[in-house]
This record gives C-alpha cells, sequence and structure tokens, in this order.
C-alpha cells in the first residue's frame, strides 16, 4: 500500500507540478509586492521578536551573547516553522477549496495536500536564500553544509505531507478541525525553540520538559537546519533519521487514510 500510492504519486508529478506553480503565481496575483511578501513575512517576525525577545527580555544564545547570532537564529527557525504551519493550516480547507475538481472521478484527489506542502516549502526556499544572504554579510563567508539542506528537506516534506493528508481528510467531515489546528499549531510553535534558545527548556523545572525537545519533531528539524546553515556542522544523524522515520510513518498512514476516505467526499461537500 504505502509502495503503490507513492508510486501513483510519482506518476502525477507534472500534474503536482503545474498545481504548485498556478498556487504560487495565483498567490500574488494582483499583489503589487508578489513574491517579495514571501521575504517581508519571516523579516517582519524577526523584527518583532528580535526586539521582544533580544532586546527587551534580553535572550541570547548560549555560546554566542551577539544580538546579530541570535537574530539569524531566531530567523532561521521562522522560516521552517511557517513552511510547516502554513502547509497544515492550508490542508484542514484545501479539499473544500477545490470542491470541483474533487467531484470529478478522475482527478487524484490526494495532490491537493502535497500541493500546498510543497508550495510552502518553496517560499520556504526563498526565506533561506535570504538568510544565506545574511550569514554572509554578517558573517562574510557561507559554510558549506547549506548544500544539504535538500537532505533536511525530504524528512520536513514526509512529516508535513502525512499529516496534511490527515488532517485535509478531517476537515471533509469535521469542519471546527481548521480552528483547531490553528490553536494546535499557535501552541506548537511556543513549545519549540524558534525565538528562545533550547536551554531553556531543559533547563526548566529541573529539565523535566527537556524530553519534549526529543519527542517534538519540528524542535530536530530547526536544530538541524540551524547546524548547516548558521554553525557549518553536519546535521545530528540520530534527530534527521528519527523525524525521517516518523515522516514515513505519518506519510503512509496519511495517504492510506485519505485513499480510503476520499470516495465520501462528494456526499459531504
Amino acid at each position: 500500500m504505502f509502495f503503490t500510492g507513492f508510486y501513483n504519486l510519482i506518476k502525477q508529478k507534472y500534474l503536482i507540478y503545474a498545481l504548485v506553480k498556478r498556487d504560487i503565481m495565483g498567490r500574488y496575483k494582483g499583489s503589487i509586492f508578489g513574491v517579495i511578501w514571501s521575504i517581508i513575512e519571516p523579516l517582519v517576525l524577526l523584527i518583532i521578536y528580535t526586539v521582544v525577545f533580544g532586546l527587551l527580555f534580553g535572550l541570547r544564545l548560549d555560546d554566542d551573547p551577539s544580538l546579530t547570532s541570535y537574530s539569524l537564529y531566531v530567523f532561521c527557525g521562522i522560516i521552517i516553522w511557517l513552511a510547516i504551519c502554513e502547509g497544515l493550516n492550508r490542508c484542514t480547507v484545501v479539499v473544500i477549496e477545490n470542491a470541483s475538481l474533487v467531484k470529478k472521478v478522475i482527478f487524484p484527489g490526494e495532490v491537493l495536500p502535497l500541493k500546498v506542502v510543497l508550495s510552502a516549502i518553496v517560499h520556504q526556499c526563498i526565506g533561506l536564500l535570504v538568510l544565506l544572504v545574511g550569514v554572509l554579510i554578517l558573517r562574510r563567508s557561507i559554510p558549506w553544509t547549506w548544500i544539504l539542506i535538500p537532505l533536511l528537506i525530504l524528512p520536513q516534506l514526509l512529516l508535513t505531507a502525512g499529516i496534511g493528508w490527515l488532517v485535509a481528510s478531517a476537515g471533509v467531515f469535521i469542519r471546527d478541525i481548521r480552528q483547531a489546528i490553528a490553536l494546535g499549531t499557535l501552541c506548537w510553535m511556543f513549545l519549540t525553540p524558534i525565538f528562545y534558545p533550547a536551554s531553556i527548556i531543559s533547563n526548566f523545572d529541573q529539565g523535566r520538559f527537556a524530553f519534549w525537545l526529543t519527542v517534538n519533531p519540528v524542535a530536530a528539524l530547526i536544530h538541524n537546519y540551524r547546524l548547516i546553515l548558521l554553525r557549518g556542522e553536519l546535521p545530528d544523524w540520530a534527530m534527521f533519521f528519527y523525524v525521517l522515520i516518523l515522516g514515513v510513518i505519518l506519510s503512509a498512514l496519511g495517504l492510506w487514510w485519505f485513499n480510503k476516505t476520499k470516495k465520501a467526499f462528494v456526499d459531504v461537500i
């Protein structure tokens, strides 16, 4: 079932490419700044978090107290989180928004959640380019390990798409899932070391919540992105394979469940 479902997706690669392209082009249709908004949003969040947590609260990295290093740390986390958050939240309504396509018997509805996840990752890549430019300006060099970005995108894609297929199916039958996921991702963001050092969770209440960093796949993803982009180090392979295996399991489960339930979509939407 796992290989069959993904083989069918591979056969639809040209359709997926066309849908992703249309999604990206359509998002900023009629917009003055266009794709530049993909840069503006994380930059605005960076300024807010840097001012609030970096200047007002005085948060800094344990091994580097400079504000520039903290800003790069936060920016890297924001870029990855926005892509994951956007993908999951848009998946909750993607089937309903494309009801005319889903009602066509020959249309492979499972490509719709994958479309929004890939679209979010494309915008993430734009943000990562901005991050690399910032690293080059502030540190005068870019670590060679940036070439490992595609390696980290793979488990991220599997993880987000897997959850996306599950919430996309649930969103058809339970309309409240949109609000639930929005609230859930908000809580998830504050429980993930995006704008504060991971040591805060590790040391909080005598380390009783340190396990959360171990089981939180987004924390593992962001940590590895920071290693290759900001520190010039290889990924933490234990974290990498944890997220990869979890992503494979969730993507297989999510795709299977979506295909199992999609026959009933027409009766509901």
